[in-house]
């Protein structure tokens, strides 16, 4: 049986020429597994795929992963290990906290002043970035092994009562306690995450 003439090629990995080989005909899903499974060994994942000089998103690469890595344009991927994109993921949060307690701030304004419909519109996009936030926040303590820290249990606590307590409030229509919730209760856990916690992570050495 004839075997099949083998594509030589390169491809820039973390801004490194580096040369692949691969069966010709062979997809780039394919060889996107492959690499996923050989990074994987030394504790990295791909953070970013580009294709002739744009970023794909996971849209775009679902577009391609059936091509033949020959017909694929020029490649440039970069990877990063899960403690390195931790710690950049912190960075974003400093930011994502302080329009997230713009959003809150907003939201006790409208109520305060009876305007519930905008009220509403704000409480629901703070909710939505307060769940984003408590997801996030788990993938990072997951990455740099947070173990048991009095801090950061007690900021987490809050966060979770100051939430339950927002939603009972806004089952009984209790504009007024849904306000003081929100510009004190959750606006101070939202600093104390940026001023206390954060600090504690960024300082956090992983065994």
């Amino acid at each position: 049986m004839k075997q099949e003439v083998s594509t030589d090629r390169t491809i820039r990995i973390n801004g490194a020429d580096t040369p692949i080989s691969a069966e010709k005909g062979a997809d780039f899903g394919t060889f996107l597994d492959g690499l996923n499974r050989d990074i994987t060994k030394n504790q990295q994942v791909i953070t970013t795929i580009s294709v002739n000089g744009k970023a794909l998103s996971e849209k775009d690469e679902a577009a391609i992963r059936a091509l033949p890595i020959e017909d694929v344009g020029n490649v440039e991927i970069f990877t990063s290990s899960p403690v390195d994109l931790a710690y950049e993921t912190l960075d974003t949060l400093g930011q994502y906290i302080e329009r997230l307690m713009a959003s809150i701030d907003r939201a006790a304004m409208h109520y305060r002043n009876k305007n519930y419909i905008a009220g509403d519109s704000y409480f629901v996009k703070s909710i939505d970035g307060l769940d984003l936030f408590v997801q996030t926040i788990g993938g990072v303590k997951m990455a740099l092994r947070i173990g048991l820290n009095t801090k950061v249990g007690l900021a987490e606590a809050t966060l979770v009562s100051a939430m339950n307590d927002l939603l009972e409030a806004k089952r009984q229509n209790n504009y007024i306690f849904m306000a003081e919730l929100l510009q004190k209760d959750l606006i101070d856990n939202m600093i104390e995450w940026r001023d206390i916690v954060f600090p504690i992570f960024r300082s956090w050495r992983t065994s």
